[in-house]
């Protein structure tokens, strides 16, 4: 063997050796042997220079090159010639339609998109044109497209059809009958109207009509698309119940039923769909009880705003594949159930009848990032275990009837952004860690029976606070000076407490400051003449506390009310004390309380799925204190 191993060496060497040698020699030679693209067919070219006066700079074209290697622009060779297959202009200001007569001529054309520009009137230039013999995909959305929808006569081979986001109009009956390949139709956010159209192609997998005017019942000539993996119908007028019939579409992935006028039951039949896993059914009028069984196969399902009722089935919750959950504003009783799936990222069940305590099991629930559970008449405590939810950024529980403390772990929730305990019968210290909470931007514990000093030291510089509502409860001690590092702040609303000494002459340093109510209190001493630098006050609430000296002057748009301090010393030409002042204020807190709901959006979820193994995650959409 060793006399073996020693022969076979020098073959070894020898084979390296070559190697080296062709990868030394064949880099410049497979560069030498490289090809430029193809010239592309004449007639194409001319069409193209054509094209390029009225896209102008937008692409950047470069008028001296190969027109194939322009951006957006894709050729396919044939023997010594190009073609154009694929064109793509969106955003370009486009608005002028005659150059899509120089881009019909373009008959090998499979792929067109035409997006985001202004053409008014497209639809009457597509005939004749010969490019519909081969095209495939056509995107005119987002344009300023009018009147009623033309016949798609010629355009055999059309798989994709994009008119979404413009203003067409009209009924659709027989328009969209000829294109026998179909796959995917998106008209949403137009004003068609009348029934749903049901006479396009059985091959259609995808039909979004959202956003439009369209009537009547859902047809049950719907049911014969028996590929269709998407279906949207929501904001729409639709009425009347929902036909039990889904059993017809075995592909279907996302129903979106949404904002209409639909009444009956839930049908069953989803049940039974294997392939469902978004169903939108929110902003309905549906009854009944949530079937059992529904969460089995769907991870995503909002019936928010129906007048659903009942209990909330014991295994809504548990699938190891539910993601979200969203049934506000309903009529349902019971209890939260106990089993909460790991997978979850938004449970929703606020405004509703719901009783008993929250589940220490949504601990459970790892990944969760928004949980609103307001309006119902939960008891008990906050369960510590909610701490384990590191992702949690939306947490509200306001309007309940909870107790006790809140969990110390809650202030180290380092990606909170809003939450809102409100309307309880919290009581106790606020945790001091919650003047460390970097992301933290709405706080709102107002209407509680927290005792104690306000949790606000040095280190709150980094905080992005913009809404800080403490108001009723029964906080005492000094309001810090070290409360204007919060200069993100644009609502204070410290009102109806126990809260002595000053006002901090610094209080006119916050640069955002809208909302400011101290009323309330036992505050003594002036009013820091600072409080006139506060350019963007609105409103400025110091009642019912020991104030004395002259109120410093500000606009007159600033709504302010100082009764119930007979020491002020007010201006007779600027006598802001009426006796309508105090219904003054109560008037706006009500307001500002709708003011402060429509302040988060909270999040939303992509409205499509994104593709095959793709995990799909929630998107925070707050909005933010900055401009």
């Amino acid at each position: 063997m060793e006399v073996m191993s020693r022969h076979h060496a020098p073959d070894r060497s020898l084979c390296l050796l070559l190697l080296l040698l062709f990868l030394l020699l064949g880099v410049p030679m497979a560069a030498s042997t490289e090809q430029s693209p193809a010239r592309l067919n004449k007639a194409h070219e001319d069409i193209m220079r054509d094209i390029l006066s009225s896209v102008g700079s937008t692409k950047n074209w470069n008028t001296s090159s190969n027109p194939c290697q322009w951006s957006g622009v894709h050729c396919s060779s044939v023997a010594s010639s190009a073609f154009v297959t694929r064109l793509s202009l969106p955003g370009c200001g486009l608005s002028n339609a005659t150059i899509l007569a120089s881009i019909c001529n373009l008959h090998t054309l499979r792929s067109l998109n035409l997006s985001r520009n202004s053409f008014t009137d497209l639809p009457s230039q597509l005939s004749p044109c010969p490019m519909k013999a081969e095209l495939q995909v056509l995107d005119l959305s987002s344009n300023m497209l009018s009147g009623q929808l033309g016949d798609f006569v010629g355009f055999h081979k059309l798989e994709v059809l994009d008119l979404s986001s413009n203003s067409l109009n009209g009924n659709i009956s027989t328009q969209l009958s000829d294109l026998p390949k179909l796959r995917s139709l998106n008209l949403s956010s137009n004003g068609f109207e009348g029934p749903v159209p049901t006479s396009i192609a059985t091959s259609l997998e995808d039909l979004v009509l959202s956003g439009n005017n369209f009537s009547d019942h859902i047809p049950m000539g719907l049911f014969r698309y028996g590929n269709l993996t998407l279906l949207d119908l929501c904001r729409n007028n639709l009425h009347g119940d929902v036909p039990d019939g889904f059993l017809s579409f075995p592909k279907l992935r996302i129903l979106v039923l949404s904002e209409n006028n639909l009444t009956g039951k839930i049908p069953r039949s989803l049940l039974n769909v294997t392939t469902l896993f978004r169903f939108g059914g929110n902003q309905n009028n549906f009854v009944g009880s949530i079937p059992q069984g529904i969460t089995r196969n769907i991870r995503m399902l909002d019936l928010s705003y129906n007048m659903l009722n009942g209990d909330i089935p014991s295994e809504l919750l548990s699938p190891d594949t539910l993601e979200t959950i969203d049934l506000t504003a309903n009529r349902l009783e019971g209890f939260i159930p106990g089993n909460v799936s790991r997978s979850l990222h938004s449970i929703r069940l606020g405004r509703n009848l719901l009783g008993g305590s929250i589940p220490e099991s949504i601990g459970n629930a790892i990944d969760l990032v928004n949980l609103l559970l307001d309006g119902n008449k939960l008891v008990g405590y906050i369960p510590w275990q909610l701490s384990r939810c590191k992702n949690l950024a939306l947490i509200d529980l306001s309007s309940n009837q909870v107790q006790g403390n809140i969990p110390i772990g809650l202030g180290n929730l380092e990606q909170l952004v809003v939450l809102k305990l409100q309307k309880n019968n919290l009581s106790g210290d606020i945790p001091s860690s919650f003047s460390d909470m970097s992301a933290l931007e709405i706080l709102n514990l107002s209407h509680n029976s927290f005792t104690g000093e306000l949790p606000f030291t040095n280190s709150t510089q980094s905080l992005k606070l913009c809404y800080l509502g403490l108001h009723g409860n029964k906080l005492n001690g000094v309001i810090p000076s070290s409360i204007s590092l919060l200069q993100s702040l644009i609502t204070i609303d410290l009102g109806n407490n126990e809260l002595i000494g000053i006002i901090p002459t610094n209080i006119g340093t916050f640069l955002k400051l809208e909302r400011l109510d101290l009323s309330k209190n036992y505050l003594s001493g002036q009013v820091p003449s600072s409080v006139a630098n506060l350019e963007r006050l609105m409103c400025l609430f110091l009642s019912d506390n020991n104030l004395s000296g002259p109120l410093p002057e500000l606009p007159k748009w600033v709504m302010v009310n100082v009764t119930g301090n007979p020491g002020i010393i007010l201006d007779t030409e600027e006598n802001r004390t009426s006796g309508s002042m105090k219904g003054s204020q109560d008037d706006f807190r009500s307001a500002i309380w709708v003011a402060a709901a429509s302040f988060v959006l909270g999040f939303s979820l992509s409205f499509y799925w994104a593709g095959p193994g793709e995990k799909l995650m929630p998107r925070l959409e707050t909005l933010h204190c900055d401009d």
